[in-house]
């Protein structure tokens, strides 16, 4: 007995001595059984499990060769119930090889030769196993690892592993190397190799890296980070050497206060003074994470506050110091908002980095703006250390579990911060400030990119793949973003089911019960269930499996005015159901609320509960509330809290809600709330209306449903300037005298509607005007298709002139056929496409008379437009054709030099006469000085009749228009070569400089009405086009273009011309293509 007793001692003595869990130090705790976010230690659910695993990494930054040099040690910890033969690692940054996956899905086979020497990946040097070699197998982003002998449920084995891993700065990724002001930027991200997750749902996460999400394993991570001197660095973790790299006297000359005064982008002042000989080591320690990231820079500076024990940590460049004073300060707030709300934060500190990115690790967001811009970004990034970082959910496989969630997060955080309403940089100018609209947080951060969507039904399932959206998207829904929107609207609509403390509790529950675990959505699902004891299948079903949509409207009400008995009719448009809240005003100002179940579950609320609405889909779209309101009913309200995510939210009232503004042309979101109408007074001017005074007016629902576009004016003759074939040109000049045959009224009128739910994407449309003495109408229907890429449209339309009067506002009255009606149908296809070097256009349109049209005639064009990206160069191509048969009305015609009388009625500068000079005008057998573009596009010869001899009887036609014919342009555009771009303006102003060349022949029919083409003509020169893109603050207004073409060469003389060089000119509105 007492040979046993020293032992006894000894081993009632060991828990006394062992480490007791301190995520800030070594050694490692984080698999004590007194870490409270270890999973074994609250385990989710009975027979749950996950691996552990144990980084050591020691890198050395090269700041010449822009490398890290890596000596990895991982202890890995079986703690599955399978024996594994094999592991998976990760090779994130693999992905940007040429040729990888991620490559070969963004470009396909086409090779990037600037790109693809560049060294952009992890290289793997040696991996051992427990000592030994092992054989490996690496596809593009993930590496398979033999393991010499099988590692057995509750075993650990041991990886060692040298690496190197590069930065460049010549692509766009988050392991982002930049350079400002002379110095370099890294950020380490996904840079070393990172064992697969091994997991209950999938075994091996296997999933190629294509850029998106990523999944990890819970554990410590032991850093090292060896960079010259000169660098500030921030990371996952817990700094063990402060006093070596950060010591309090450099700490105090790096305090962003110092700063606060700096002006905008000045340059940053030199701190350190950049030493070759000089290196530090930085000593990083993180328990409970499952990733480790890091930031470097030289012009860092420092920001800290606290909550709650928890430094907050913001750094950033010196030269942004003055917009990032608060920064600290707010990311300190954002950890109070999400600990207080849905669970305390498990990490002793955050970081909040000024790194030109939008990406979160753990304890670290990579960051940028300013403020206050820049707080919705914090709100978003430091809130993925709640949904991602500390609920580990596969992101790759399912993104809504992070990005969806967190979003939620940003829109609960900002407003439990800032209030309801977004806090903004101020309008740069008075007018800007008085029609910019403040922005409810919930509907910027949630419900405006849902909404979108919704209201054209192109909404995606969300258990979609994070590299699966575009499935989605080419066929026609909307893609990843709605991760993020349709995820937070998700939960909204989730709280307006369960209601609000239900559904808190529920989030906090679900926090809780997953805090260092691995969900996946039906554990999510699960939870919400188990806390909130209510069967919401039905609802996950809907918005995770379905990309069904929810509609409600009241439709009207029976016995409105009476004083008990009245009836509502609802209509549940839509496929998704929900319950209803619904408020009535009674015609004496009392608001009464009732709700509608549409299942047994009941939600806690005061309102009274009427008969539930069971339906779905087809079944019961319609129901009837019977209530009885003393003094009648003036106003029916579904869901009057704007929760409900209902797609044509305008039908949710009784009475339309519209909203009635100024035409200001200043950029507010859409109000999914209300149908929007905007109208101002409308001032114009042509030579022969003279000052047109009116009213414009449009409206819209999301600038989508029922599209109103309405002009009229009224047209004055004051300030006339008629060409001086007009008998009443020579009384311009004396004031009181005009030419009175204009019209006195002129209109323009369009309709157009989404009609989503006969065909996805496609849009009716019609229109009637009476402007610059045209009448035209017509109707017709648009479809843009599910690809995004392609649009078909079909349209019918008739159009006249029909006095001589009308004949004075057109630039070439002699090319318009008087007093006959011109009647087609036009179809088109158009579609735009990417290649190689760049971008493409190419439309296919006919044309063909219609019933009543006073010709018969027919057009088949084929247009086909590449812009093509050459280093410095732009190259800008145009191949054109078109067939005709019949006889094409004048206006229609094919025109050699440019565009059509009937295609410049499209374009209000050149629709009628006034701007251009008129000495500038007209045909005959030489050149002039007006061109607009299209047509051939033959811009050196422009006004020209391009006669052609008949070959089958002598005589003389002229050859510039007809119905057929044939042409190839191009331009080199030299803005790399040539910038001009004023500091000041070059927001509003663009000046292109570029070379020219084009050709083409015009068709004819001779005597015997056989074709025959004109022989080719061809010019070439040099062009400039001076755009202003903006005017002032106001937006959706079109820039201007005026173009001054020089075709120096054109290899068919004019009679008026001697030489086939000179110098000649031409002037236009708008690019020639």
């Amino acid at each position: 007995m007492r040979t046993l007793l020293p032992f006894l001692l000894v081993v009632c003595a060991l828990p006394g001595l062992a480490q007791r869990f301190d995520a800030k130090h070594p050694p490692n705790t984080y698999r004590n059984a007194d870490n409270p976010h270890y999973w074994k230690n609250r385990p989710p659910y009975a027979d749950y499990w996950q691996q552990d695993v144990h980084y050591l990494i020691k890198a050395r930054m090269d700041d010449q060769r822009d490398l890290a040099e890596g000596d990895l040690t991982l202890y890995y910890y079986n703690n599955s119930p399978d024996t594994l033969r094999y592991v998976f690692f990760h090779l994130y940054q693999e992905a940007y090889n040429a040729g990888s996956y991620a490559d070969l899905l963004e470009n396909g086979t086409r090779h990037r030769k600037a790109q693809d020497s560049i060294e952009a990946g992890t290289d793997i040097h040696q991996l051992l196993a427990n000592g030994a070699e092992v054989r490996t197998e690496q596809d593009n982003t993930v590496l398979k690892v033999w393991l010499n002998e099988p590692l057995a449920p509750g075993e650990r084995v041991t990886f060692r592993i040298t690496f190197t891993t590069h930065w460049s700065d010549r692509m766009d990724r988050r392991m982002k190397l930049f350079k400002a002001w002379g110095a370099k930027h890294y950020d380490g991200v996904h840079w070393y190799p990172r064992i697969a997750v091994y997991d209950r749902k999938f075994g091996w996460d296997t999933q190629q890296h294509l850029g998106n999400e990523l999944y990890g394993d819970f554990g410590t991570f032991d850093v090292e980070l060896d960079l010259p001197h000169h660098y500030i660095v921030e990371a996952t973790g817990w700094l063990q050497n402060p006093q070596e790299v950060m010591p309090a006297e450099l700490r105090a000359r790096l305090d962003i206060r110092n700063f606060k005064d700096k002006p905008w982008n000045e340059r940053p002042s030199t701190v350190i003074e950049p030493d070759t000989t000089k290196r530090k080591v930085w000593r990083y320690h993180a328990e409970n994470v499952h990733d480790f990231a890091f930031t470097a820079d030289p012009t860092y500076r420092i920001g800290e506050a606290e909550w709650n024990g928890i430094k907050c940590v913001a750094v950033l460049q010196e030269p942004h110091a003055s917009g990032w004073q608060n920064a600290a300060d707010y990311c300190a707030k954002v950890i109070k908002a999400h600990s207080t709300s849905f669970g305390m934060y498990a990490y002793p500190k955050m970081v909040v980095a000024d790194a030109r990115d939008g990406m979160e690790y753990p304890m670290l967001t990579l960051d940028g703006g300013r403020d206050p811009d820049y707080r919705g970004l914090f709100v978003h990034e430091i809130g993925h250390n709640w949904y991602y970082g500390m609920v580990g959910s596969n992101e790759t496989y399912r993104a809504f579990m992070d990005e969806g969630f967190t979003q939620f997060l940003t829109s609960w955080g900002l407003e439990l911060i800032d209030g309801d309403t977004l806090v903004s940089e101020p309008p740069r100018t008075t007018y800007q400030a008085r029609y910019t609209r403040p922005e409810l947080v919930r509907e910027s951060e949630v419900y405006a990119g849902y909404q979108h969507d919704a209201v054209r039904d192109r909404l995606p399932p969300l258990n979609t793949h994070s590299d699966e959206f575009g499935y989605w998207q080419k066929r026609g829904h909307g893609g990843y973003g709605h991760a993020y929107s349709k995820t937070a609207t998700m939960l909204y609509n989730l709280q307006y089911v369960v209601g609000d403390s239900l559904f808190l509790s529920a989030m906090q529950h679900y926090f809780d019960q997953w805090r260092m675990c691995h969900p996946y959505p039906e554990d999510m699902r699960q939870s919400f269930i188990d806390h909130t004891r209510m069967d919401l299948n039905w609802f996950f079903d809907q918005w995770l499996e379905t990309g069904k949509r929810m509609d409600y409207a009241v439709k009207g009400v029976k016995h409105r005015y009476a004083n008990n008995g009245q009836e509502i009719h609802l209509r549940r448009s839509g496929d998704m159901h929900m319950p209803i809240d619904l408020r009535v005003i009674a015609r004496d100002g009392t608001v009464r609320d009732f709700h509608i179940p549409n299942t047994w579950d009941l939600k806690s609320t005061t309102a009274t509960v009427l008969p539930r609405w069971i339906g779905y889909d087809d079944l019961q779209r319609d129901h009837v509330v019977r209530v009885d309101i003393p003094s009648g009913i003036d106003e029916v309200i579904i869901d009057p809290t704007d929760r409900l995510a209902d797609a044509y939210k305008v039908n949710d009232r009784l009475s339309l809600p519209i909203s009635v503004d100024l035409d200001h042309h200043v950029r507010n979101r859409p109000d999914r709330r209300v149908y929007e109408a905007f109208m101002r007074p409308d001032l114009w001017w042509n030579g022969y209306d003279g000052v047109k005074a009116g009213v414009h007016f449009n409206s819209s629902y999301m600038k989508y449903k029922h599209r109103v576009h309405f002009s009229a004016w009224l047209n004055t003759g004051m300030g006339q300037h008629l060409p001086p074939t007009n008998t009443s040109a020579a009384l311009d000049s004396i004031p009181g005298n005009t030419d009175t045959g204009f019209d006195a009224l002129s209109f323009n009128f369009r309709y157009e509607n989404g009609i989503e739910k006969v065909l996805k994407g496609a849009t009716v449309f019609v229109h009637a005007r009476a402007l610059e003495g045209l009448q035209r109408y017509g109707a017709g229907w648009r479809w843009d298709m599910p690809n995004g890429r392609t649009t078909a449209q079909a349209e019918l339309l008739y159009f006249i002139r029909r006095d001589s009067a009308d004949l004075t506002y057109l630039l070439y009255p002699e090319q318009w056929e008087l007093n006959k009606t011109n009647g087609a149908i036009d179809l088109s296809l158009r579609h735009r496409y990417t290649h190689d070097r760049g971008t493409g256009d190419l439309k296919l349109e006919m044309r063909s008379s219609a019933v009543g049209s006073a010709s018969g005639y027919g057009q088949v064009r084929l247009t086909a437009v590449n812009v093509n990206e050459l280093g410095p160069i732009q190259v800008r191509t145009r191949g054109f054709g078109q067939y005709g048969t019949g006889a094409t009305p004048r206006e229609s015609a094919l025109y050699m030099a440019g565009a059509s009388p009937e295609e410049m009625m499209e374009n209000k500068y050149v629709r009628s006469i006034g701007f251009v000079p008129y000495d500038w005008l007209g045909y005959a057998d030489g050149l002039n000085r007006f061109q607009q573009g299209g047509g051939l596009g033959l811009r050196g010869y422009a006004g020209y009749l391009a006669p052609e001899v008949d070959p089958s009887n002598g005589q003389l036609l002229f050859t510039h228009y007809g119905n057929t014919g044939i042409s190839a342009s191009a331009e080199i555009d030299l803005d790399g070569l040539v910038d001009w771009r004023p500091r000041k303006v070059a927001r509003y102003l663009h000046l292109d400089i570029y070379l020219f060349g084009d050709a083409g022949s015009m068709g004819y029919r001779n005597s015997k009405g056989h074709l025959e083409l004109a022989p080719v003509r061809a010019d070439a020169g040099a062009g400039a086009a001076f755009t202003i893109k903006r005017f002032g603050p106001l937006v959706d207004i079109k820039p201007l273009t005026i173009r001054f073409d020089v075709p120096f060469l054109i290899t068919a003389l004019p009679a008026t011309e001697q030489e086939h060089m000179a110098f000649r000119y031409v002037v236009g509105i708008g690019r020639n293509f």
